[in-house]
C-alpha cells in the first residue's frame, strides 16, 4: 500500500456512487478479500484517529480508473449514509483522485502517501 487517504462523505449510497463515477472511477465487481489482512493494520489506526468508525456498518469494493489503476475502498455506512471513505492504491496515484473528490465536495481529512527517495550514485567523474 503506497497512499490512502480518509475523506468525510457524509451522502447517502447513490449519490456517493455518482460522485466515484463523475471523478472517472467505476466498480469492478470484484471481492477485495486479497486486500482484508492488509487493511486490518490500517483499520485500527483509523479507529484509533476517528472513534466513530467502530459503530458503523463497513463495506468493501474494488474501484478503477480510466487508465486501469485500481483502488481498495471501504465506506463506513449508517442507515444508507455513507459517512466516511477510504481509498488505498498500490501506486502513489491518489492525489489526482484526492483532487477530483473534493472538486465533488467530498471532505480529505488525511493523506498519507509513501514516497520513493532516489540515491544517485556517485559516477566516475564526480570530483570529491
Amino acid at each position: 500500500m503506497r497512499s490512502i487517504a480518509l475523506f468525510k462523505v457524509g451522502r447517502d449510497y447513490g449519490v456517493t456512487s455518482l460522485d466515484l463515477k463523475i471523478a472517472g472511477l467505476k466498480d469492478t465487481g470484484e471481492k477485495p478479500s486479497r486486500y482484508a489482512n492488509e487493511f486490518a493494520y490500517i483499520e485500527e489506526e483509523l479507529v484509533s484517529a476517528v472513534p466513530a468508525l467502530r459503530e458503523m456498518y463497513s463495506f468493501d469494493t474494488i474501484l478503477e480508473d480510466m487508465s486501469g489503476r485500481r483502488y481498495y475502498a471501504r465506506f463506513y455506512a449508517v442507515d444508507g449514509v455513507v459517512y466516511y471513505a477510504v481509498l488505498i492504491s498500490q501506486r502513489g496515484t491518489v492525489r489526482g483522485l484526492v483532487k477530483r473528490l473534493v472538486a465533488q465536495g467530498w471532505r480529505l481529512l488525511f493523506m498519507i502517501e509513501k514516497k520513493v527517495v532516489k540515491k544517485n550514485l556517485p559516477s566516475e567523474t564526480d570530483v570529491r
